[in-house]
């Protein structure tokens, strides 16, 4: 699975501390995107699903882990992989948020019934839809632009996240070897 990092931990991309996995590969290529730099996929950032679930389950035992933020670039553009890793961290994980530039209806048609159904029962958060620059009003702190929906699979889990949906957006600024990195939902005018 081609992953650009993982950070923990994370409080703007989700209710609580989370672990943040990046995917690497996007062919949205939205205008304006956060991360651009995880558009193009990097081979040398393949990590076995075997590997990076293993380092996932070691974190989220034995650390504070709330849940778990799976963004991109596009994790769905992998989706054999990331439905592979899903099910290896499922029982440890809290919830799962995914984010996708793909709507529902798009990774309905990219996935068999049998697939959806899977990649579903692992999740409890779906945030999915491109992002459109004109759309980002500035208000929530899980979505970047109006058009994307935030779908729950997962009822139980819903409170925590409209609790979240409360807040004003927030960015964290992550110092790492290749720089700074500031991660949560920006305002159009307030990128990097």
């Amino acid at each position: 699975m081609l992953i650009a990092r993982i950070i923990y931990p994370i409080q703007t991309l989700g209710p609580g501390k989370r672990l943040v996995i990046w995917t690497v590969g996007c062919k949205k290529h939205c205008k304006n995107c956060a991360n651009p730099e995880l558009w193009e996929q990097d081979i040398e950032k393949d990590i076995k699903v075997e590997h990076l679930a293993e380092k996932v389950n070691y974190i989220l035992k034995n650390y504070d882990v709330d849940g778990i933020t799976i963004t991109g670039g596009d994790p769905v553009e992998q989706s054999g992989e990331l439905i592979k890793l899903l099910k290896m961290i499922r029982d440890n994980a809290g919830d799962i948020l995914v984010y996708s530039g793909y709507t529902n209806d798009e990774i309905k048609d990219v996935l068999t019934n049998d697939e959806y159904a899977e990649f579903t029962s692992y999740i409890d958060v779906l945030i999915d839809g491109a992002y459109i620059d004109e759309l980002n009003d500035g208000v929530s702190p899980l979505i970047g632009s109006t058009n994307q929906k935030i779908r729950y699979f997962n009822q139980y889990i819903s409170k925590k996240y409209i609790e979240y949906l409360a807040v004003d957006r927030k960015v964290q600024n992550i110092h790492t070897d290749a720089g700074i990195i500031s991660v949560g939902i920006h305002n159009k005018n307030n990128r990097r």
